[in-house]
């Protein structure tokens, strides 16, 4: 029997709750998560464990890091791993959630919401810059511009998307900014 496997996301944007879920329904089978991986999680067999999941979106630079899983470690969260700005913590069940409150929810989506809207634009800004070269050259330079194109392309929209679900959280929760 393999030692790790692989589990697709839902999404973190449009559903963290679930993703967060099925990571407890898995520890409790004896599958925990290792790392992120590509559009999903990295699992390792272990012993099975009743626990629940959450995850922070913070820039941290260097010297705060230890600071910041320090301060989820005195409220009984272990911080499991870390990709980028997006940090997934576990403990044990009936643990206060890390957003046990409006506000901190409402500065979680508005982190998260600042982070995409960067990536977004990159994407965006690459896509039609090889549009652009697509539509505007011919021969050689045209067929590597269309390659790009599509792959750009393939990445914009999911950004786009992902961009859109923080804005709809934010005015779920009556986020003004």
């Amino acid at each position: 029997m393999p030692s790790t496997k692989y589990l697709m996301s839902n999404g973190l944007a449009f559903f963290e709750e679930k993703d967060m879920d099925k990571l407890r329904q898995k520890a409790l089978k004896g599958w925990h998560l290792k790392r992120f991986r590509c559009a999903g999680y990295e699992l390792e067999k272990g012993e099975c464990e009743d626990v629940i999941f959450n995850i922070d979106y913070r820039t941290l630079q260097p010297n705060e890091e230890n600071e910041y899983f320090e301060m989820f470690s005195y409220a009984g969260w272990t911080h499991v791993c870390s990709s980028h700005n997006m940090h997934i913590f576990k403990a044990k069940k009936g643990t206060v959630p890390i957003y046990s409150d409006v506000e901190s929810s409402r500065d979680k989506i508005v982190r998260l919401a600042k982070s995409l809207r960067i990536a977004v634009a990159f994407f965006v800004g690459l896509t039609v810059i090889s549009w652009l070269m697509m539509t505007l050259t011919s021969g050689f330079v045209q067929n590597i511009s269309r390659g790009a194109f599509l792959i750009t392309f393939v990445f914009t929209i999911p950004a786009i998307m992902t961009y859109t679900a923080t804005y709809y959280h934010k005015w779920k929760q009556g986020i003004e900014k």
